[in-house]
């Protein structure tokens, strides 16, 4: 039996992944959760980079770092 390429359903796996983790972690950080909200968008950071989404990693990524900074300001 001949090996199948699964390998393109992993990458739809990882971005489908992402995606769902990011609109989790904007929903907790409506409930001001930053801490909880930056633990999933590290999560999601991830697994972008994983699928190949470079652009979508450095957008979350960069918003990991607002919210991170917004976190150790207090807000």
């Amino acid at each position: 039996m001949p090996i199948e390429d699964t390998s393109s359903q992993f990458i739809e796996f990882y971005k489908k992944k992402a995606r769902n983790l990011v609109e989790i972690a904007m929903n907790h950080y409506k409930n001001r959760e930053l801490k909880k909200s930056c633990e999933l968008l590290s999560q999601a950071y991830t697994f972008y980079k994983k699928a190949g989404e470079l652009d979508n990693a450095e957008q979350v990524k960069k918003r990991f770092e607002e919210i991170k900074a917004e976190l150790k300001s207090g807000a």
